[in-house]
């Protein structure tokens, strides 16, 4: 009778433990999918940021131009 109870609170131990390594693996999961999802946004944030448009080479006519110009159309 005691080995029997002894198999019964056995099993549930480890029933449990595999419940909680079943949890913790979820867990670690995710982490592992958020941490590499992080990296990857932050490496196209550098990536906006050192983008150089052809836009900003562009030379814009003065206000004091373009106000005179606009005048005439």
């Amino acid at each position: 009778k005691l080995n029997r109870l002894e198999k019964v609170r056995t099993k549930s131990g480890r029933d449990a433990l595999n419940k909680e390594k079943q949890r913790v693996d979820s867990t670690q999961l995710l982490l592992q999918n958020l941490l590499y999802e992080a990296d990857h946004l932050n490496k196209e944030v550098t990536k906006c940021l050192q983008f150089k448009s052809k836009h900003e080479e562009i030379e814009l006519v003065s206000l004091e131009d373009f106000y005179k110009e606009a005048s005439n159309e």
